[in-house]
């Protein structure tokens, strides 16, 4: 029981260390605020590959949102998807089953949730992608 605390602990705080220097690096971007706000509704709405298709296509600030996801799941110790070399997440997510997919989606959302307090407390003014 202890050791399984100790290792959703670990995750946690290896998930919002990769987020905070996520944010950190993205902070001048005045509309990440804003956009990385929406994520978690898009993927709730619209599924997570509808939304990594969505973002991957769209202006720089959601293309860094795309990476900073992507760049996670590499990292991620617990290896959900396989992103060797130059695969990318929006071609892997439609290539695996459903419960892999569910647990990729929960993953997601825990670490932009990370991504979201971060840039909240980060990233000054109001949310200026809002529009």
């Amino acid at each position: 029981m202890v050791d399984d605390i100790t290792t959703i602990k670990g995750i946690e705080q290896g998930r919002a260390k990769f987020a905070y220097d996520c944010v950190e690096k993205a902070k001048n971007d005045k509309k990440y605020k804003g956009h990385i706000k929406k994520i978690p509704v898009y993927i709730t709405t619209n599924g997570l590959g509808a939304t990594l298709a969505f973002i991957f296509g769209k202006d720089d600030t959601y293309k860094t949102i795309y990476s900073h996801i992507e760049s996670w799941l590499r990292e991620d110790q617990k290896k959900l998807i396989e992103l060797s070399g130059q695969k990318k997440l929006v071609e892997e997510i439609t290539n695996i089953d459903s419960p892999q997919y569910r647990a990729i989606t929960i993953e997601v959302l825990a670490f932009v949730n990370w991504l979201r307090r971060f840039a909240d407390g980060l990233i000054e003014g109001e949310d200026e992608g809002n529009q």
